[in-house]
């Protein structure tokens, strides 16, 4: 025998009610992680990418600011927050390698910081513990966003990443604006003068480089280092591309450097030229 049409409309209008709260509540949800993180940011998330011939994971940190908003480069300047990251949470994963894509130097208060401006697309080399496995990564991240002021931001992000996903066009255009061997452009030679100063060292960077074309900056890092190391504005004297860092130990001890464990980048409008080593010299 069949139901009623009032208790078929009745059930109907339960489901329909049912599936409204659900709805609600799923947007207050997403409105409350929202809510977690600064206006600033309009989109945040960890692109799971592909799988690469050589088994590895190219996955990536999609980060899109509002309108004037900044974010820093590994080496964020003379005004700006280092990016941290830790992935030890993370499951099958040996380890994750950032490939940063080319930053631009911008002024920032009187100071010349490095970094991207909008939007930062930041390619992850993520090899697995157990080939053939997926991974989940999971990242505690935290960066830095400025425009007139500097905000520290606390990121919780985590991806399944498995094989048999095709090329993500967004990370891959990333990669392409990685670095290149700065020998490729035309490098001969990089020395380092080193001078003491009081609990500081001076180190004076003479790069034989054909310029490049517009503005060039180079930058001066010790990897595997906690040393605090400034960085000056570069300059031309001739054919050579110029630049002085006051480098200084943690606690103010003894500085001590290697200059072939000295790395260097050189930023230009099109270009992120790297190098490994220097010799002696001014």
């Amino acid at each position: 025998m069949p139901r009623p049409v009032h208790n078929r409309l009745s059930a109907l209008t339960a489901l329909a009610a049912l599936i409204a709260l659900q709805a609600a509540l799923a947007s207050q949800a997403v409105a409350q992680g929202l809510r977690a993180l600064p206006a600033q940011i309009e989109h945040v998330e960890l692109r799971p990418g592909w799988q690469t011939e050589d088994g590895q994971h190219m996955a990536a940190l999609h980060l899109r600011l509002a309108e004037g908003w900044k974010t820093y480069w590994r080496i964020p300047g003379e005004a700006g927050i280092a990016p941290q990251f830790d992935w030890s949470r993370s499951q099958n994963a040996a380890s994750v390698r950032a490939r940063w894509p080319r930053p631009v130097v911008f002024a920032q208060n009187g100071y010349q910081s490095i970094g991207y401006v909008r939007e930062l697309v930041l390619p992850l080399e993520v090899t697995p513990d157990r080939a053939g496995r997926p991974v989940v990564l999971q990242g505690e991240i935290t960066i830095g966003i400025c425009d007139e002021i500097c905000i520290p931001v606390d990121l919780s992000l985590n991806q399944v990443l498995r094989a048999g996903a095709p090329q993500d066009a967004v990370i891959a255009a990333a990669l392409r604006d990685g670095a290149t061997a700065a020998a490729d452009a035309g490098l001969q030679e990089i020395t380092c003068a080193i001078t003491p100063g009081d609990g500081y060292i001076t180190l004076k960077i003479r790069a034989d480089l054909p310029r490049q074309g517009g503005a060039e900056t180079l930058v001066a890092e010790l990897p595997g280092t906690d040393y605090w190391i400034s960085q000056a504005a570069s300059r031309r004297e001739g054919d050579a591309l110029v630049s002085e860092a006051r480098i200084r130990a943690p606690g103010g001890g003894a500085v001590g450097i290697e200059r072939g464990a000295v790395a260097f980048t050189i930023l230009t409008e099109t270009q992120m030229l790297t190098h490994r080593g220097c010799t002696s010299g001014g």
